[in-house]
Parts: structure tokens; C-alpha cells; sequence
């Protein structure tokens, strides 16, 4: 499976109706698009100055490239998404964030709806896959409110758009963490203590949390469809 994230900002002086409406045919993806699976946006409350995040999957390359042409990608998303559509109701930030996601062999991120994720955006340091692991699974271990904890290399910032080719050789944030937890307080609370111990494994460390608001099929849409 690919797991895909888009993370932006909005442009404060978007009107509210259109950032609903983004927000609604985003969450709902799997009525326009079957091929997206467990669509889910959120609003970020933690202090890094990104506002919307929209978290989805796809069951293979396949499916994801049966998106990437979709009528529905090319004539509603992209309005509201590209530089040059004078509909556009994101702007650029300063975090390097956007399009984001890993490869999993399953649906290993899904959280039930209504619960909260806490996801991590790292750069990590040439050979310190494993270390990092490692304390990632000790803070884990040390907070019974971290109901899930998935690392993934953001693979998809350095594909083309058949998320597989692979078109450059680094990117910002080269690993995600995603935290489940089963409520907005809980991953809001969670420790960062576990940034002292890695600080020699990273370069670049920002955290956004959220409560999903998960869309239509959401609990029902497929683990994986080829």
C-alpha cells in the first residue's frame, strides 16, 4: 500500500466557504475516487504554522496513478491546490512541507474515526534508521495513551507522479512517525522527550497533531484492491 499525506497552509484570507468545501470533497474522496482509501483531514493545533492536513491511501502504484488522472483530481483538488489556479486557497510556508508518504505492506496507520494522530517529520542522518527505531519504540513503551506508532521513509517526496519513479535524491523530511491515540488531549499531551535522545540522529524535527474527520466509506473502504 502507499500511504499519503498533504500538509499546507492556508491562505488566511481564503474565503471560509471554500475551505469547507476543500475540506469536504477531500474528507469524502473515496465517493469521487474509489481508488482513495481511509481519507481523513485535520486542522493542526500545534504551534508549527501549518493548517490543514489531509491523510488518505492507495492499495498500489496502480491505483494511486488511476488518481493522479482522475477527472475529479484535475478539475475540483487542483483548483484549490495549484500555483496557478486563481482559486487557490493555500499558500507556501516555510517547514518544506506538502506531499508526503511511505510504502506498507498494510493498512498498519489506520485509527478509528474520531481518534487523533500526532505525526512526527523527520530528517534523519545517513545510517540512523535503526537507532531512531529504537528510541521511537522506548517512547512508545513509555506512554500507554500512544495506541499506535508507525515509521515510514517518505519515499513519496522523491517520486514522480506514479509514486514509484524516483526523480530526486533527497528530500526536507526523509522519515514520518505517525502516533495514533484515542483523543485530541492525549496526542496533544504526549511527551517530546524522546527529541533529547535522538538529537544526534536528526537534522530537522517539526510535529502537527490533529483529530480526524474522516469522510465517506471511510471505515468500510477496502484494506487493499489492486
Amino acid at each position: 500500500m502507499l500511504r499519503r499525506y498533504e500538509i499546507y497552509s492556508l491562505d488566511p484570507h481564503a474565503p471560509p466557504e471554500r475551505v469547507a468545501t476543500m475540506a469536504r470533497v477531500m474528507r469524502d474522496a473515496h465517493r469521487y475516487i474509489p481508488e482513495v482509501l481511509h481519507s481523513a483531514i485535520g486542522y493542526n493545533r500545534s504551534p508549527v504554522g501549518v493548517s490543514f492536513i489531509w491523510e488518505h491511501a492507495y492499495a498500489s502504484p496502480e491505483t494511486y496513478q488511476r488518481y493522479m488522472i482522475h477527472p475529479f483530481h484535475a478539475n475540483i483538488y487542483d483548483r484549490f491546490l495549484l500555483n496557478d489556479s486563481p482559486e487557490r486557497i493555500v499558500v507556501n510556508n516555510s517547514y518544506d512541507v506538502g506531499l508526503l508518504g511511505y510504502s506498507c505492506g498494510s493498512a498498519v496507520y489506520f485509527l478509528p474515526s474520531g481518534a487523533a494522530r500526532r505525526v512526527v517529520l523527520l530528517r534523519l542522518k545517513p545510517g540512523a534508521s535503526g537507532a531512531f527505531h529504537a528510541i521511537a519504540e522506548k517512547a512508545r513503551k513509555a506512554n500507554p495513551r500512544m495506541i499506535q506508532s508507525v515509521i515510514g521513509e517518505n519515499t513519496f517526496a522523491t517520486r514522480w507522479l506514479d509514486g514509484v519513479t524516483q526523480i530526486l535524491e533527497d528530500t526536507t523530511y526523509t522519515h514520518i512517525w505517525e502516533q495514533g491515540y484515542a483523543t485530541l488531549s492525549d496526542a496533544a499531551a504526549a511527551s517530546s522527550a524522546w527529541q533529547t535522545q535522538a538529537r544526534d540522529l536528526t537534522e530537522r524535527v517539526i510535529e502537527v497533531w490533529y483529530q480526524l474527520e474522516t469522510g465517506y466509506g471511510y471505515d468500510a473502504a477496502p484494506a487493499a484492491t489492486s
